[in-house]
C-alpha cells in the first residue's frame, strides 16, 4: 500500500461514523415527538370527557337528554280564515210617497226595534184621513135615512097604502147605503194606515246604516223606496270555506279513525281577531253546504256567535279554530330531536345495550314544538332529544330525563279542512 492511500483511509472512516451518528439522533428525536403528540391527544380526550371509541373499558359515555315514547290522545284544532256577517240585514223602505221631513237616528249607531228612524210630512195624509172620516159620516147618514124610510113604509105596506114595489125599493136603497158606508170605512182605514206609514220605525234591533235619502227629498213607494239598512249583529254569523282537496284529506283521516270528531259534528268554534286577541265567546257550527261551489272549488260553512256588546261587526276578517276533535294514540317528539338526511327524517334512540342508534321515521303535522310521528317509533322507545350533535350510531350514552317539555300537551293545528264539519 502506498503512503498516500494510508493517509486517506482514516479520513473516510471518520466521515462515515459522523453521518451514522446524525441519522441515529434524527430517528430518536422523531420517535420522541410522535409519542409526545399521542400523549397530549389522550390527555385532551380525558379532560373533555369524550370517548373516541365506544365499548372500551375506562372510557366516559356521552351524556344526552331523552324522553320515553308514550302514545296519547291530543286535541285537534281545524283552522282557517273567515269573515263576519250580519245575522240579518233588513231594508228600511217607505210605504208611501211624500216629503222626507227628518231623520231621527245617528248613522252607524245601534237602534232598537220600534225606534223612530224617519218622518215623512204627515199633513197630506192627515187631510185624507179627515176626508175619509167625513165620507164615513155622510154614508152613515144615508144608512140611517134608509132605515127610517123602511120603518115608515112597513105599516103602510100592511094597510096596503103603499105597493110592495115601493117597500122593496126602500130596502134596496138601505142595502146600497150600507155598502157605500163600508167602502167609506175601508177608505178611512187605508188613510189612517198611510198616515201611520209617515213614521218609519226600526223593524229590528241592530246597527242602522247610512241614510240613502236626505231631509227634503221626495220619497216614493216602489223601486226607489229604500231609505236605509239595519244589520242585526246579535247573534252574528262567521262564514268560512275549505277547498275540496282539503275536504277529501280530512274526510280520509276521519274514515280511517286517525282523527275522531265530536258527535253530530258539534264543534266549538273559537275566533282569533286581527290583532291576535281571542274573542271571549264560543260559537257553534250551524251550517255546512252539501255542494262544492263550482266557481271557487270550495265548500261553505257558517258558525253562530253571541255578540251582546256588539264587539264583532260585519265584514271583519278573523281566524277560525274548530275545537273538539282528537287524534288518538299519537306519538309526539320534539322538533329539535328530529333530523333529516337524503334518506328522510330520523332520530337517535337508545337501544337495549345503552348505545345510540339511528332510527328512520315518518313525520306528520306539527303540534306546537313537536312533530307528530306517523311511523318508526313505538311505545317505550327512548328518543335522544338533546346532545345529538355529540353522538353517532354505536357509541355508549349516559341518559338523563329531558326537563319539562311541550311534548306532554298541545293542540294540533290541522291545515287540511272541514270534512269534520259535515259529520
Amino acid at each position: 500500500m502506498k503512503a498516500t492511500e494510508l493517509y486517506h483511509f482514516p479520513a473516510f472512516g471518520h466521515l462515515f461514523v459522523c453521518i451514522l451518528i446524525v441519522i441515529i439522533l434524527l430517528t430518536f428525536l422523531g420517535c420522541s415527538k410522535s409519542e409526545n403528540k399521542k400523549g397530549e391527544k389522550a390527555a385532551m380526550s380525558v379532560q373533555s370527557g369524550k370517548s373516541e371509541q365506544t365499548g372500551i373499558p375506562g372510557q366516559m359515555a356521552t351524556e344526552v337528554s331523552v324522553i320515553t315514547v308514550t302514545p296519547q290522545d291530543i286535541p285537534v284544532s281545524v283552522e282557517t280564515t273567515g269573515k263576519t256577517e250580519s245575522y240579518r240585514e233588513v231594508e228600511v223602505r217607505t210605504q208611501v210617497t211624500g216629503t222626507l221631513l227628518k231623520r231621527f237616528y245617528i248613522e252607524g249607531n245601534i237602534v232598537k226595534k220600534g225606534d223612530l228612524l224617519f218622518q215623512i210630512d204627515p199633513a197630506p195624509f192627515q187631510t185624507t184621513v179627515n176626508q175619509a172620516k167625513a165620507n164615513v159620516t155622510q154614508q152613515q147618514a144615508s144608512v140611517t135615512k134608509a132605515d127610517r124610510d123602511i120603518e115608515r113604509l112597513k105599516p103602510l105596506l100592511a094597510e096596503k097604502a103603499v105597493s110592495q114595489q115601493e117597500y122593496d125599493d126602500a130596502v134596496s136603497t138601505k142595502e146600497q147605503a150600507q155598502a157605500t158606508l163600508e167602502q167609506a170605512v175601508a177608505a178611512l182605514q187605508q188613510a189612517e194606515i198611510n198616515l201611520n206609514y209617515t213614521k218609519i220605525t226600526a223593524p229590528i234591533s241592530g246597527i242602522a246604516g247610512k241614510a240613502l235619502k236626505d231631509e227634503g227629498s221626495i220619497v216614493t213607494a216602489g223601486s226607489d223606496s229604500l231609505l236605509a239598512k239595519i244589520h242585526q249583529i246579535d247573534p252574528i254569523y262567521v262564514n268560512y270555506s275549505t277547498s275540496d282537496t282539503e275536504y277529501l284529506t280530512m274526510r280520509k283521516k276521519i274514515d280511517e279513525k286517525v282523527i275522531l270528531v265530536p258527535d253530530e259534528g258539534k264543534f266549538n268554534v273559537e275566533l282569533t281577531l286581527s290583532d291576535g286577541s281571542i274573542y271571549p265567546g264560543i260559537g257553534k257550527l250551524n251550517y255546512s253546504d252539501s255542494m262544492i261551489d263550482t266557481q271557487t272549488g270550495t265548500i261553505q260553512y257558517r258558525a253562530e256567535f253571541a255578540n251582546p256588546d256588539s264587539f264583532l261587526i260585519p265584514n271583519q276578517f278573523v281566524r277560525v279554530s274548530l275545537k273538539g276533535a282528537i287524534r288518538p294514540n299519537t306519538i309526539l317528539v320534539p322538533q329539535r330531536a328530529v333530523q333529516q338526511s337524503q334518506a328522510g327524517h330520523y332520530v337517535y334512540i337508545v337501544n337495549g345495550e345503552g348505545k345510540a342508534e339511528q332510527r328512520m321515521i315518518e313525520v306528520g303535522d306539527w303540534n306546537e314544538d313537536n312533530w307528530i310521528i306517523g311511523s318508526g317509533l313505538s311505545e317505550g322507545d327512548i328518543v335522544i332529544v338533546e346532545g345529538t350533535l355529540k353522538i353517532q350510531s354505536g357509541i355508549h350514552v349516559k341518559t338523563v330525563p329531558l326537563p319539562e317539555t311541550s311534548i306532554i300537551s298541545g293542540t294540533t293545528a290541522v291545515s287540511e279542512a272541514h270534512a269534520a264539519s259535515n259529520q
